[in-house]
C-alpha cells in the first residue's frame, strides 16, 4: 500500500468513527380520555408546553366518547404511526389492555395517564392522582358540611373507569367512620349531565330529606346542580364535587357547590411528557408518578380560581 493510500484510509476510518449517532426518536403520542373535557383540555395544554420545552414531537388525539369502543380505534391509529412513546388515558380498565399491549409489543413504550388498567405489566409508569385518597377527602367534606347527619348519595360513572371506581371506593371506606350519615349508594350517569339531573330529582322524590351529594366528576356535578335547581334544593342539599371545571368553580362561587376535590391536570400532562423524555433517554421510571390533589372548602375562592381547569393553550 502506498503512503498516500495509507493516509487516505486513516482519514476515512477516523471520519467514520466521528460520524454522529442516529438521533433519538422523540415522537410521542398522547391519547386523551374524551374530546371536549375541560380536564383533558387542561392536561393537553400542560403536555404541549412541556413537550416543546423538552424537544419532543407530540401528537394529541381523543375519542368522541369516554368509552372503550370509541377509544380503541384511536389507540390502533396511534399504533400505526409507531411513536417512540404513547401516553394514554385508558377509558376502561380491561378493554384497553389488549390494544395497549399490542402497541407495546410493536416497540412503543407505553405509559398511562389519569387512569390505569388491570394489567400494567408492560406499562412503564402510571401518572395519576391518588383517587382513593380523593374519595376519602370527599367523605370528610360531606361529614363536615352536614354536621355528620343525614342521607348521602353518590353520582359516578358505571364501573370500569379506574379513577372513578377508586374515588367511590375511597368515599365508601371513609363514610363508615361517620355513623350519623346514611349512605344511599352510587348511581350512574355515564358522563351525561341530563342523566345526573334526573338522578337527583328522582332521589329527592324518594328521599326528600337528602342531605348531601358527592359527584365523582364534573359532568355529574353540573347535572346535579341542574337537578337541585329544578327541585328548589340548591344550598339545602350540600354538594361535594370532584374536579374544578369552570362550570364547577362558578357553582362553587355562587354557593351551589360547597366543596371541590381538585386535581392538577396541567401537572399530569407535564409529568407525562417528562416521563416520555426520560424513557427516550433510556431511564427507568418509578411504577407510579403521583400528581397534586387539593380539597377546596367553601369560601376559598382563591384556591378555586388557582386550580380551575383552563384550556389556555389553544
Amino acid at each position: 500500500m502506498t503512503m498516500r493510500a495509507t493516509v487516505l484510509l486513516t482519514v476515512l476510518l477516523s471520519g467514520a468513527s466521528a460520524l454522529p449517532a442516529a438521533a433519538a426518536d422523540k415522537t410521542v403520542a398522547l391519547v386523551l380520555g374524551v374530546k371536549g373535557s375541560p380536564f383533558y383540555q387542561a392536561l393537553q395544554c400542560g403536555a404541549q408546553a412541556k413537550a416543546k420545552d423538552l424537544g419532543l414531537s407530540l401528537t394529541v388525539s381523543a375519542p368522541d366518547q369516554f368509552a372503550a369502543d370509541s377509544q380503541i380505534p384511536v389507540v390502533n391509529a396511534v399504533a400505526a404511526t409507531k411513536p417512540a412513546v404513547a401516553a394514554i388515558v385508558p377509558t376502561d380498565t380491561q378493554a384497553l389492555v389488549a390494544p395497549m399491549k399490542q402497541l407495546s409489543q410493536m416497540g412503543t413504550q407505553v405509559i398511562t395517564v389519569d387512569q390505569t388498567i388491570n394489567d400494567p405489566s408492560f406499562v412503564k409508569t402510571e401518572v395519576l392522582t391518588d383517587n382513593e385518597a380523593g374519595g376519602k377527602l370527599a367523605a370528610e367534606a360531606v361529614n363536615t358540611l352536614t354536621g355528620g347527619k343525614g342521607k348521602v348519595l353518590v353520582i359516578t360513572q358505571p364501573p370500569g373507569s379506574a379513577a372513578q371506581d377508586a374515588r367511590v371506593t375511597g368515599f365508601e371506606k371513609a363514610i363508615k367512620a361517620y355513623p350519623g350519615l346514611t349512605y344511599l349508594g352510587p348511581q350512574y350517569q355515564s358522563d351525561d349531565p341530563q342523566k345526573a339531573a334526573e338522578i337527583v330529582t328522582s332521589s329527592l322524590s324518594a328521599h326528600p330529606d337528602l342531605a348531601a351529594i358527592f359527584s365523582s366528576n364534573d359532568q355529574g356535578a353540573i347535572g346535579a346542580i341542574t337537578g337541585l335547581r329544578q327541585a328548589g334544593a340548591i344550598g339545602r342539599v350540600k354538594v361535594v364535587a370532584y374536579d374544578a371545571a369552570t362550570a364547577e368553580v362558578n357553582a362553587f362561587k355562587n354557593g351551589a357547590i360547597q366543596a371541590l376535590i381538585a386535581q392538577n391536570p396541567k401537572q399530569e400532562g407535564e409529568a407525562a411528557m417528562q416521563a416520555a423524555a426520560d424513557l427516550i433517554a433510556g431511564k427507568t421510571l418509578p411504577k407510579t408518578t403521583l400528581t397534586e390533589l387539593k380539597a377546596i372548602e367553601a369560601g376559598n375562592t382563591a384556591d378555586a380560581e388557582k386550580y380551575e381547569y383552563k384550556a389556555d393553550c389553544m
